[in-house]
């Protein structure tokens, strides 16, 4: 066999193996969540042996880092495009829809649990600050690239400073994770309660539309 295409069909077998663990573990802590999600569950789901599992992976925390890389990357081209083509209050309630429709995000209410489990499990203090700063980055990714697609369509967006912008994107953040943990809860949340939400979220505070606090 050609020495280059044995090369390329290990390295296609590799990243086959990463992706199916990455998918048993999205499963396993939608099912279990992070402390009940063990490896061998993970890797009996993806169909490997623990093997599998550490020529990939050094713990399940950073498979659980790495899970929530790709689930980010993949709303960005997936369903983040459909959203910014909308335009407001179409967005909102676009984004709305969205959080209804799909499964909620494992990663994110993984957060509440991690940080229940902190106080016992100091080892866990790392994992947690870098998930919660990824998912706030990723929110302030999404805001600037409706920030542009404002821009594109004649709409400038208000400029607000470093501050403000931080409120934002943690403001935001409270605001999904509420709706996913209301869902994973069982309740039964209809658009106008989401949207109520997220435009109660993103619409300018007093400060900005009123030159000052009141």
């Amino acid at each position: 066999m050609n020495p280059e295409r044995r090369r390329q069909t290990r390295a296609q077998t590799q990243a086959e193996t990463r992706t199916r663990l990455l998918e048993a573990a999205a499963e396993e802590f939608a099912a279990h969540g992070f402390a009940g999600a063990s490896i061998d569950a993970i890797t009996a789901r993806a169909g490997y042996s623990r093997g599998a599992f550490y020529s990939n992976f050094a713990t399940k925390a950073d498979l659980l880092l790495e899970l929530s890389e790709v689930q980010m990357a993949r709303f960005s081209t997936t369903a983040l495009p459909a959203i910014l083509a909308a335009t407001e209050p179409d967005r909102t309630a676009e984004a709305a829809r969205y959080l209804l429709r799909e499964a909620p995000a494992g990663e994110l209410l993984v957060l509440v649990e991690l940080a229940r489990l902190r106080p016992s499990h100091p080892e866990l203090g790392g994992v947690i600050d870098r998930l919660t700063t990824r998912s706030l980055a990723f929110v302030d990714e999404v805001l600037t690239a409706a920030d542009t697609s404002s821009t594109a369509a004649e709409q400038p967006a208000p400029s607000v400073d470093a501050t403000e912008r931080r409120a934002l994107t943690q403001a935001l953040l409270a605001a999904v994770l509420g709706l996913l943990l209301l869902r994973d809860l069982g309740v039964d949340l209809g658009p106008d309660a989401a949207q109520r939400l997220l435009r109660g979220v993103l619409a300018p505070s007093n400060d900005d539309v009123g030159g000052g606090p009141r």
